[in-house]
């Protein structure tokens, strides 16, 4: 049941790639904006056009640098939330890989709206739709086995092939165990 409160939204959802990339893009940006401040500023200078005296009073050096600050702090910012777009989908992959690693097929990637990945997302989808595909296939197949070695049982009492059914029925098993949590795979695929 949802309660009223909104939920809290992370922003920082795998910090060093976030941070990483912010301090890449400040960096750019500090980089950008000195050189089309210098880009614009020297020719004017130079010509004469604007005249700059060799010390400037305080106020006027605030006024130039709190762009620089600014723009700065803005390509962090917007870093951090283009990068939100991207870590958290990477993150939730992840997730579900480990789900898929321990077993549960039935684990199926969503994404929120405006998250990027969808390509990844969609294919990562597919390998486990086909894992389960695949693995229900072999269990049928063991099946078959499982009816036919007792067929023979029943025709020759042998101990090899007492053994060959114990093998195929835990290898049913194992698979029953893995396959518990999928009924269609095609109904849960979005």
């Amino acid at each position: 049941m949802a309660t009223g409160k909104p939920q809290k939204r992370i922003y920082l959802v795998n910090r060093d790639f976030q941070l990483r990339y912010a301090k890449s893009a400040m960096v750019v940006g500090f980089v950008s904006t000195v050189l089309t401040t210098i880009l614009i500023l020297w020719p004017l200078y130079a010509f004469e056009i604007l005249r700059i005296p060799r010390f400037l009073p305080a106020p006027i050096l605030v006024l130039m640098c709190v762009p620089i600050v600014i723009n700065i702090f803005f390509i962090a910012f917007m870093g951090i939330l283009l990068t939100h777009k991207i870590a958290g989908p990477m993150y939730s992959l992840i997730r579900y890989m480990r789900q898929v690693e321990r077993g549960n097929y039935a684990a199926v990637a969503r994404l929120r709206e405006g998250d990027e990945l969808k390509y990844v997302i969609r294919n990562f989808n597919c390998m486990v739709e086909s894992l389960v595909i695949s693995a229900n296939e072999d269990l049928d197949m063991v099946k078959k086995l499982t009816f036919l070695l007792q067929a023979l049982k029943a025709r020759h009492d042998e101990k090899g092939l007492e053994e060959a059914l114990s093998m195929i029925e835990t290898l049913e098993a194992k698979y029953c165990r893995k396959l518990a949590n999928t009924s269609n795979p095609k109904k849960q695929m979005t």
